[in-house]
């Protein structure tokens, strides 16, 4: 098949949680399929791009601009900068239908929601992952007044697109079933569609060579992402000093990229220590003897308890963090509901390795078993015929 897919960040270094997953997906697909990429390249991205990829320089908006741009996503009730993002893209869609000729159009994601009026009548994908008005929510949740009245009402700008604009397209898919819930309470018509999110598990497998840290626990992701950042002091203020009353050496790292001020104050606490922009997050999971992934917020999978589970590592969640995944309480990880209960499961790891061991390894199994990227773009594949033998259909119906 002639696969054109369109994304709002290239899929090229450096990966994130939305481009390393886009970026695994495209490599699984090119082995049996013809893919050119359509996408935006981000203002960090330096990665070399291959030559059935066109990058974008994506609309950048200055103090006026954004007041503009504001003003009207509140005239218009659209969420801000979905039009701006569709409009800028639009010219180049058109040329890469007409030259390519796509089987399939695969959008990714939900924010560039708007291009399925430039589309036409192919069959297309969106790869929304997720039902970004819950996400807005989980943001206005932890936001100041004022803050929480501005995002409240991108909340239901976001409701009122994703009902008029994802019902054009032939399939939105999320990673989970209680994002499609939310979905379809939004508006019945989108034709959602569940594929659980991929990892490449063996670039997070622990080396042989490596030594856990005793005590050591990790929690990972970007660290300016509202849920990232309230997890982070979640667990900092909350969970590790209930640890370390018993475990004194206990201590917490917390890695990723771009922490955001509330969460660099917590390496004041004892005990804590902040890992900014590091070269290789699976270094730092080697080293730990615990993940800890206590969302309380946000929505979609969580990419960053794949990779830990992928490290083999026993992992203490609350029940937020298993959204997308079909991991077993109790033998692929631990859940607590509570700072009590999570600092519990926790010291239960610490004292008893071999039983830590065992959840590790079965951790370790169910992604490799689960999130496999060869079985996830065959997923995709499948959906991609069906829309395509669907419109053949609707065609020869109407001749």
């Amino acid at each position: 098949m002639r696969i054109l897919v369109c994304a709002e960040e290239a899929p090229v270094p450096p990966f994130n949680g939305i481009r390393a997953p886009l970026a695994a997906l495209i490599e699984r697909l090119r082995s049996s399929n013809d893919v050119r990429v359509l996408a935006y390249r981000m203002s960090d991205q330096t990665g070399e791009t291959t030559e059935n990829m066109r990058i974008l320089a994506r609309p950048q908006t200055g103090a006026v601009k954004s007041a503009t741009l504001f003003a009207r996503s509140l005239v218009r009730r659209r969420p801000l900068r979905t039009d701006l993002l569709a409009a800028t893209m639009a010219p180049a869609l058109a040329q890469e239908l007409g030259a390519f000729r796509p089987d399939v159009v695969h959008v990714t994601a939900g924010r560039l929601g708007a291009l399925a009026t430039s589309i036409g009548g192919r069959p297309s994908v969106l790869g929304a992952l997720d039902a970004p008005h819950l996400n807005v929510d989980a943001r206005a949740d932890a936001a100041s007044l004022v803050t929480r009245r501005l995002l409240r009402g991108e909340a239901a700008r976001w409701r009122r697109f994703e009902a008029r604009d994802w019902p054009r397209f032939g399939a939105v898919v999320v990673v989970s079933r209680d994002d499609a819930d939310a979905l379809r309470a939004v508006e019945p018509r989108i034709a959602v569609h569940v594929i659980p999110g991929g990892i490449e598990a063996d670039r997070f497998a622990p080396s042989p060579h490596g030594a856990r840290e005793p005590g050591r626990l990790v929690f990972h992701g970007v660290l300016d992402y509202a849920p990232n950042a309230e997890a982070a002091r979640f667990l900092a203020r909350e969970i590790l000093p209930r640890v370390r009353a018993r475990r004194p050496q206990a201590e917490l790292v917390v890695v990723g990229r771009s922490p955001a001020s509330n969460v660099r104050e917590l390496e004041r606490l004892d005990g804590v220590r902040i890992a900014a922009d590091v070269p290789d997050v699976a270094e730092w999971l080697a080293s730990a003897s615990v993940y800890v992934c206590p969302m309380l917020s946000g929505t979609g999978i969580k990419n960053k308890l794949l990779e830990a589970m992928a490290n083999e590592l026993p992992c203490v969640v609350t029940p937020l963090a298993l959204r997308g995944t079909s991991a077993k309480p109790g033998r692929d990880v631990l859940v607590g509901e509570n700072a009590e209960e999570l600092s519990a499961k926790i010291l239960r790891l610490l004292d008893d390795h071999a039983f830590a061991r065992g959840v590790g390894a079965s951790a370790k199994a169910y992604v490799t078993s689960e999130h496999d990227w060869s079985a996830i773009a065959r997923a995709y594949e499948a959906l991609y015929r069906r829309l395509a033998d669907r419109t053949l259909d609707d065609r020869a119906h109407h001749r």
